[in-house]
Order: structure tokens, then sequence, then C-alpha cells
């Protein structure tokens, strides 16, 4: 999602509540004062079956609303569009409904629409609605993208990243650029050393995502960066390699270990995993503690993950891996481990009863577990 910010999470503020009826009447209101014939009363009905969807249901329902009251040809709609956008008075979420619209009527207008997302990113975001038009014709996306990457706005800059990747979290899959990464890593290439981590971090999830199909691809991309690497920008790359190698680093791949610096398995000894409890339930902390031994002549570089095997709907276990530390281990060093685990209730889990296990991995090879269980 392009929110620079973090938006506080709360029961009653939870994704689907940042579509309410308070959004589409300033969504009416605002669009009236550019389009008088627009009818507010009609509108504003669509308020009513909001209550029982969930956030993108509420983004399409008010979408399909635009359309029956806007005016029905899309290039006496989009002006309309674009002009509530630029008042200012909507921002953030408040604007999805607009991105949606774009993405399922603009098809047939590229320059008109495109035009509009890029107004339109640097309040919300147009990563989803920039999709459908990849899809469509993914060379004159890439062909305004590539200017774009240079634009001055920072908002821009980071949606030419996050608007291409393959597999952009809710976004529609880009299949194209799933099998050859070459086409986005041109415009990656422009954005590395971006002065802005708003940016960088897209950079970093994007060639995440090409390391999930194409590892191989991702690092010899950041082995050609590094040759060329300027001395001031190092710290720059040095962010982006251990970011998008997360996933690979996860799973111990070799050459993804070898490009952070870890020559292998690693040469210690992992004491007993001790939990602060044996049962824990939904809002609780999960706090780990272990101690680590080298036993090696030599300092070494270390990578500690964990991983968490949650029961799922089907009752079985599914681990999730997570980063826990990164750094370099002396000859003979004795260490203390310890890390806390957020339990708490989240709109992206579900959590089911059951006994979990807590596993550690190092150089992305698991070494010991721990149980505990898990009540909802």
């Amino acid at each position: 999602m392009g929110a620079r910010k973090n938006t506080p999470m709360s029961e009653s503020t939870a994704f689907k509540n940042w579509i309410n009826s308070s959004v589409v009447e300033t969504l009416a209101k605002e669009i009236s004062a550019q389009y008088p014939a627009f009818n507010k009363k009609e509108f504003i009905k669509v308020s009513s079956k909001l209550g029982p969807l969930e956030l993108k249901a509420r983004v399409l329902l008010i979408t399909a609303a635009l359309r029956e009251h806007l005016p029905q040809d899309y290039k006496n709609a989009l002006p309309i569009i674009v002009s509530v956008i630029k008042m200012g008075s909507l921002s953030g979420f408040s604007l999805w409904p607009f991105s949606e619209y774009i993405g399922q009527h603009g098809l047939d207008h590229f320059k008109e629409s495109l035009d509009a997302m890029k107004i339109l990113t640097r309040k919300f975001t147009s990563e989803f609605c920039i999709r459908p038009f990849f899809i469509k014709d993914h060379q004159q996306v890439l062909k305004q993208f590539k200017v774009w990457a240079k634009d001055p706005s920072v908002d821009v800059r980071r949606w030419v990243s996050e608007g291409s990747r393959p597999l952009l979290p809710w976004g529609a899959r880009l299949e194209t650029f799933k099998k050859d990464p070459s086409h986005t890593l041109v415009l990656l290439n422009i954005l590395k050393f971006d002065e802005e981590l708003y940016v960088r971090k897209s950079v970093a999830n994007h060639l995440n995502d090409i390391s999930k199909n194409q590892p191989d691809v991702v690092i010899e991309t950041l082995a050609q960066w590094q040759k060329n690497c300027p001395k001031e920008h190092q710290p720059k790359l040095d962010w982006i390699r251990r970011h998008s190698l997360r996933t690979l680093i996860k799973k111990g791949h070799p050459k993804a270990l070898k490009a952070m610096g870890v020559g292998g398995p690693a040469n210690v000894t992992l004491g007993s995993i001790k939990l602060s409890q044996k049962k824990y339930k939904v809002g609780d902390s999960l706090q780990v503690s272990f101690d680590l031994q080298s036993t090696s002549s030599k300092k070494q570089k270390i990578v500690i993950d964990y991983a968490i095997h949650f029961i799922k709907k089907n009752g079985k276990p599914a681990g999730k891996v997570f980063k826990l530390k990164t750094f370099e281990l002396g000859p003979k060093q004795n260490i203390s481990i310890q890390k806390k685990h957020s339990l708490k209730k989240i709109t992206t889990m579900t959590y089911y009863p059951g006994q979990h296990k807590v596993v550690i991995q190092i150089n992305g090879k698991p070494l010991k577990e721990a149980s505990f269980f898990l009540k909802v």
C-alpha cells in the first residue's frame, strides 16, 4: 500500500472501516462541487450496504456507484475525478474508489489515465490501478515509467517501482515480468540509489518478488550493482541487498547467503530454547531466549531467523519465518539472544488453538525447536 505513514490500528479502525459512510458523503460533496449534475442523494444510499462487506468489496461497491452516477463517457468523467483529487479534501483510502474506477474503465484511454494516475499517486497510490494497463500494453507503460523514474516527486518514483512489482500484494500478478524480470530491472537500476528510503524499500521489495521465481537473476543483479557502486552509495546498496534477499536467506539459499557474506553452515552450538510460558493466548507476547556459542577460532557472519509453526484452519501446522538478527560472532564467543513476538490480533492473521512450535534457524538451517500451546 502506498501510504507513507502507518495508520494506528484498532478494532474500530481496522482496514474495512477506513471505507465508511463518512467517506461516501465526502465523495458525494466533493464530486458535486465539480459536477453539479451528480445525484448526491442516490449515491449516498450506497452507505447502507457497506456494513457486512470487507475492505475491497466496499471499494468495489462505491466504484460501481461512481460508474452509475458519473458521466458514462470516460473522457468526460475522468476530468471530474482529477479535479476532485486536486482539490485536496480527500486523501488516503478515501481515494481508492477513484483508483479502482480508472483501473476498470480507463484502458482505452492510456495517456489520459496514466496522467491521472500520476496525480492520484501523490495523494494515495496508483500501484493497483496501473496493473491492468501493464497487462494490456506493458511496453507503453514502461516507456512512460522510465521517464517518471526520475520525477521530482518521491511518490511518483516509488510508484514506478511498486506499481511494476510482479507479485504486488493485493494486486494482479504481472506474469510477463514474472517470466522476464529484465523489463523492470531497467527501472530499478534507475532507482537503486534514490535518496529516499521510501523508494529504496520498494526497490528491495521488488527484487524480493523476483527472487521467489528467479533467485539467480537477483543475485547477479546485486553483484553487478556492487561492481559499479560509488563509495557514497554503498550503505544504500547494503540495505537493499539485505532486504531483497530476505526470502532466500530464510530458505537457506547458498548463493544468497554468500552474497550476504555468510560462508556456509555456522560453526556454533545452540543451547536450549526457553519460552517465558508454556501456554499463551491471543494478545500475549511470546518471549524466546537461547544461548549461542561459537565453536570456531575465527569470526563468522551469522544470520538468525525464527519460524513459528502456526496451526491453520485444517488443523495442520504451517511455518512462517521471521528475521531475528544478522551479526558477526567472534571466535569462541558466547552470546545470549532474546526475542519478543507479539501474538496480538491482526486483520491479516487468523489464530487457531493448538500446539505450536518455535524453530530457530541459523544461516538458513533449522537447529532447535520449542513448543507452546495457544489458546484462542
